[in-house]
């Protein structure tokens, strides 16, 4: 994903959204988020389908409580939300599918690898997704 394509898709989706900063980017270990929150800090879409957050991503030593790893021993990096208590996370230090984690049980930063559900090749398109969700078209 380039910068001129997420600018795009912010220009759509979310109007007036500033970039995450370089504190709360340090912690990040995906290429697609880095660029992404370079240029959008957070999106909040209430109104589209059932709801959709990508968070913003914490300050160094701040734990949101997210899963930080599979029962299969992936790592996974925890970027959004929706309204039915699903969260969406990346698999960490790679770019890959985007997976939805809802119904699993969560072990301390361990969730269920059962309960990972693939909902997008990769995050532009998840991205892409939230766009037709938020305001229709292509």
């Amino acid at each position: 994903m380039d910068e001129t394509w997420i600018e795009r898709w912010r220009d759509d989706v979310c109007r007036g959204t500033d970039a995450a900063t370089a504190a709360e980017m340090a912690g990040l270990h995906s290429d697609a988020l880095l660029a992404f929150h370079r240029v959008v800090a957070e999106v909040r879409l209430p109104d589209a389908g059932i709801g959709y957050w990508i968070h913003r991503p914490p300050l160094p030593g701040e734990d949101p409580g997210h899963p930080r790893r599979l029962s299969d021993g992936r790592p996974v990096v925890v970027f959004g939300s929706d309204g039915g208590g699903a969260l969406f996370a990346l698999p960490g230090g790679a770019d890959g599918p985007v997976l939805r984690l809802s119904g699993g049980a969560l072990l301390g930063e361990t969730y269920d690898a059962d309960c990972a559900v693939e909902v997008a090749a990769d995050l532009r398109a998840f991205l892409t997704f939230l766009r037709r969700e938020a305001i229709g078209g292509p």
